[in-house]
């Protein structure tokens, strides 16, 4: 990893860099960015639950709740999201939390429901982000097959070879 140590990793991936990743879907969910499990191997564990507690502070405060989540819920709602899903890169959490955030998922009625962050994330994010897999793998899988198809050897030229070996 680029970043030598979580301080600096936390610094460079902190809550206002969300609006950025919301910007560029395709490198959120494609680009670089170290995977939640790694993040725990190349820190220690718990760095994940660590770097996500600051993200699950600002959704706190950005949507108005009024009843915060405490420290121990942060916790535990951040140990949640590493358990289940580890192996989503940092900025794919981040991108689902800047949505969250802005109501496409689900409203918080006075208070952040980690309940609710969980099954947004389970259901619909999950959702969104295989369906976008899927679509980047048929796209490549198209290009794969359009350069088989330009490289093809036509029918004549198929001919052309079986007489050669048929005469040697």
């Amino acid at each position: 990893m680029s970043h030598s140590n979580l301080a600096s990793f936390c610094t460079m991936f902190n809550p206002s860099l969300q609006k950025v990743v919301a910007d560029n879907e395709e490198r959120a969910m494609f680009g670089t960015a170290p995977m939640l499990c790694v993040l725990d191997a190349a820190y220690g564990e718990g760095s994940a639950a660590t770097w996500l507690i600051p993200q699950l502070r600002d959704l706190c405060a950005t949507v108005g709740a009024k009843t915060k989540l405490n420290d121990d819920q942060l916790m535990q709602l951040a140990m949640m999201i590493r358990k289940e899903f580890g192996n989503y890169k940092a900025t794919e959490i981040m991108l689902f939390l800047y949505r969250l955030k802005g109501g496409l998922y689900c409203e918080f009625f006075g208070a952040v429901d980690p309940q609710r962050v969980m099954r947004a994330l389970r259901t619909k994010f999950a959702q969104e982000r295989a369906a976008l897999i899927d679509q980047r793998e048929k796209a490549a899988l198209d290009r794969e097959r359009k350069q088989w198809a330009e490289n093809a050897a036509s029918p004549e030229q198929i001919e052309e070879i079986k007489k050669r070996y048929q005469t040697k």
